[in-house]
């Protein structure tokens, strides 16, 4: 039985930048509590809150999607804050974590003063050097899990739970899981009926369904081959049924050697390497969100074999489907009582 979560003030939020961040997973919490402060400012129980990013110099830092963000204050005029957000960092977090012992000096300044943490992804890391997770639960990005169990063998990471909680270090293992996450902080702090209506604003963005969004954002053609965008299309709308090479020359009236030069050129994949990415990520979207068995689930993206499936799936995302659906749905707070506060 899950106990009642620590109170959570979200009166001054501080962020720790640093290089190789990833700025989505900031800015998404940022701009989900701004639209909690405006649910507020319409409502009798009016808030406002306080944002600073915080480095080690004034000097601006440039985020792995290059934009380059000026902090308005350094670590140690920073004061102490309620909330501290975490950047999720791009690729292996150990180096950049490594490189920043005044970040955890700060953070352990923090936590003494009282500050609740919500670490992104490989953010983690910064959390995890700290010490204060020590024989307490965590989770991070998948990839990244097995390393730094390594790295930091006293913490219990949670491979099963995208969201964890150790008193009030909140670990997230994914950007969306960040947004959950918010979602459940400004209902502690703001109330349920803001919480609702913060979710219902960003959900649909958050979890807006594979066959809603996936040719135009995974699979963006900036190509000006029109032959095969057709082609792209044919394969979006039929990847559930049989597709051969043989039978996209025939749609496509080019020979096989001409078909997969063209086609690896303007997408950076051979003709059926594509079907197979297509139907595996729509494969994935049914694992979240339906409660469809594996084998149903092969069927429906065009594999008969499900063993066949079950291995190029683990091919591609280094799980089997069985164990990407308890990843994936593990997005219950996991409570240690010995952590409680």
């Amino acid at each position: 039985m899950f106990q009642q979560p620590p109170p959570i003030q979200l009166n001054r939020v501080l962020i720790p930048m640093v290089e190789h961040m990833i700025s989505t997973s900031v800015t998404l919490p940022l701009e989900m509590l701004e639209a909690a402060m405006t649910y507020t400012r319409l409502s009798a129980n009016k808030k406002s809150i306080e944002v600073h990013f915080c480095a080690s110099t004034p000097a601006p830092i440039t985020t792995t999607g290059g934009l380059r963000l000026t902090p308005d204050r350094t670590f140690k005029q920073s004061g102490y804050g309620d909330l501290i957000l975490i950047p999720a960092l791009w690729r292996n977090p150990i180096p950049v974590v490594r490189k920043h012992p005044e970040i955890i000096e700060w953070l352990k300044r923090q936590h003494d003063a009282g500050a609740v943490f919500a670490a992104a992804g490989t953010g983690v890391a910064f959390m995890a050097e700290t010490g204060l997770l020590d024989q307490k639960p965590a989770t991070t990005h998948w990839f990244y899990m097995e390393k730094l169990q390594r790295f930091f063998p006293d913490i219990e990471f949670k491979p099963n739970h995208l969201i964890t909680r150790a008193g009030r270090i909140y670990c997230a293992g994914s950007v969306n899981s960040v947004a959950d996450l918010m979602v459940h902080m400004i209902g502690v702090a703001f109330g349920e009926s803001i919480a609702q209506k913060v979710e219902q604003q960003f959900s649909h963005e958050i979890r807006k369904p594979f066959k809603d969004t996936h040719f135009a954002e995974d699979h963006a053609t900036t190509h000006q081959d029109e032959v095969i965008v057709s082609l792209q299309d044919f394969i979006h709308h039929h990847f559930a049924s049989e597709i051969s090479l043989a039978a996209l020359g025939r749609l496509s009236g080019l020979n096989a050697r001409t078909l997969n030069r063209r086609f690896q050129q303007a997408t950076g994949s051979p003709p059926m390497e594509y079907v197979g990415k297509i139907r595996l990520d729509q494969a994935s979207d049914l694992l979240k969100n339906t409660n469809l068995g594996i084998a149903e689930i092969a069927l429906q993206v065009g594999y008969a074999d499900a063993d066949y499936f079950s291995r190029l799936f683990k091919r591609r995302y280094q799980l089997t489907p069985s164990e990407f659906r308890r990843s994936v749905r593990g997005k219950l707070f996991y409570l240690n009582d010995t952590t409680m506060e």
